[in-house]
């Protein structure tokens, strides 16, 4: 069957073989009387079967493409979780327009504004009074501060330090002789034995004072220091909610829209236990088929890039494409597309022995120029060209019998991939368009001059 699975090719078989005159082959050439004749009927059997072979993988494909549609229809036809989730997420959000959610910096910057009682919030020192008082009420034997101390102190005068010594946040206060460690951790994590040395650091600097050092994270983790005190982003969150309706009328308009609008922000995106996160369960374990069938489908920025990248590369006239996929994308520039470099063997199907390759990650980009398999003189007479043209080429010290990479080139890095796609795919554009314009050409220039890869074969 498998010579016959379009039936096209096969009605057109059975026609010749059906209007031959006896004893003839489809060639033309005389057959004995003794060749076996095949009857038109066994063709028509055949047909019929490779018919229903088609038709039953045709129908299994309707049904299956019906399936997928009645699953996502269920999806989004009367979902009031979902439409309660889009009303949420479609109220504007200043922090989340100016992509801070998850700047773990921008966050330690806002906290300490708000715990700077010198600040023009308006909030005196009500915030940092709230925050010591939640954080030593849970800290139990961690702190030798305790909130009936908070409440009485007057911490008008403290003074708080960002990245002091590379603490997030820092704050003392003279009159009280209290220091206060805040380590920030959104996304990620303690290192280094950081927490120890903050403390060592702030009890050398502030000697006999009372310390509170909090860990602050998204789900109030535990810290590997026992001296401080686990804090978690749903406590933030209560903090700044409460200080807006208790305090509301007596702030300036800007600030309390702000502070509003963070408080909103931590509720959506940080703290686990949100009106967001019970929706977005919920519709998950309901609609689990359709959510998986959509991600399965969703826009890739791999892929995106490859795309791109492959347009760009077709566009040009001066370069040609090679083998892609995802992760490699592959090109020669036609100046080097010669007989003699395409004696390779073990890569691609082109016999290409020497590529570009654009390697395209999740989070990086980079352009390499490769030697890859082929006949070993002419690629250790490559290799040794690269060494005679460093710096410009950068290839290895040691020559490899399969791949030699001897010019490699960072487009993006992973901050880029942070930026909205429209300001992604412009920054890429433009990191493409300078490497072609100028590393690129040089490199080639540089290959280029070797004479003899313009040689006819056999004449190096």
């Amino acid at each position: 069957m498998s010579n016959w699975g379009d039936p096209a090719r096969l009605h057109q078989h059975i026609a010749e073989v059906a209007c031959l005159p006896p004893y003839v082959s489809s060639a033309g050439k005389q057959l004995p009387a003794s060749f076996p004749r095949v009857p038109v009927a066994f063709f028509h059997f055949k047909l019929d079967n490779a018919n229903d072979h088609m038709n039953s993988a045709t129908q299994a494909t309707i049904s299956a493409d019906n399936t997928a549609q009645r699953t996502l229809e269920e999806f989004v036809a009367n979902n009031d979780d979902l439409e309660r989730l889009e009303l949420l997420l479609r109220k504007f959000n200043l922090f989340e327009a100016l992509k801070l959610v998850w700047h773990e910096v921008r966050h330690s910057d806002f906290l300490a504004y708000l715990l700077d009682p010198q600040q023009n919030h308006g909030l005196s020192d009500r915030f940092l009074k709230a925050m010591l008082q939640s954080a030593v009420k849970g800290g139990g034997a961690n702190s030798s501060v305790t909130p009936i101390d908070i409440d009485v102190w007057n911490l008008t005068s403290a003074e708080v330090h960002r990245e002091w010594q590379n603490i997030d946040i820092f704050v003392r206060d003279e009159m009280n002789r209290l220091a206060v460690i805040v380590e920030n951790k959104v996304q990620s994590e303690e290192h280094s034995n950081q927490l120890a040395r903050y403390y060592e650091l702030v009890a050398k600097e502030c000697a006999g004072w009372r310390i509170v050092a909090i860990y602050l994270t998204r789900e109030g983790d535990s810290p590997s220091d026992e001296r401080f005190i686990a804090c978690g982003y749903d406590q933030v969150c209560d903090l700044v909610e409460k200080l807006v309706n208790l305090n509301g009328p007596m702030l300036d308009n800007g600030v309390r829209i702000v502070i509003g609008h963070y408080a909103e922000m931590l509720r959506r995106h940080l703290v686990t236990e949100s009106e967001i996160s019970e929706l977005c369960r919920r519709i998950y374990a309901k609609h689990k088929q359709a959510l998986d069938l959509i991600y399965e489908h969703r826009p890739d920025r791999q892929q995106m890039v490859r795309e791109l990248l492959e347009g760009w590369i077709a566009q040009n006239p001066e370069l040609e494409l090679d083998h892609c996929t995802k992760s490699y994308i592959r090109f020669i520039p036609k100046k080097l597309d010669t007989e003699m470099l395409r004696q390779g063997a073990g890569w691609t199907s082109t016999g290409r022995m020497l590529l570009f390759e654009l390697l395209n990650t999740e989070g990086n980009l980079s352009v390499k120029l490769v030697i890859g398999p082929g006949p070993t003189e002419i690629r250790q007479r490559l290799f040794d060209a690269a060494h005679a043209k460093k710096p410009l080429l950068k290839p290895f010290a040691k020559f490899y019998q399969q791949w030699n990479t001897i010019f490699t080139h960072k487009l993006l890095s992973p901050k880029s991939y942070e930026l909205p796609d429209g300001e992604f795919t412009a920054e890429l554009e433009k990191q493409w368009k300078g490497f072609a314009e100028k590393e690129l050409q040089e490199v080639v220039n540089a290959i280029d001059e070797q004479t003899w890869i313009h040689a006819p074969m056999g004449k190096t």
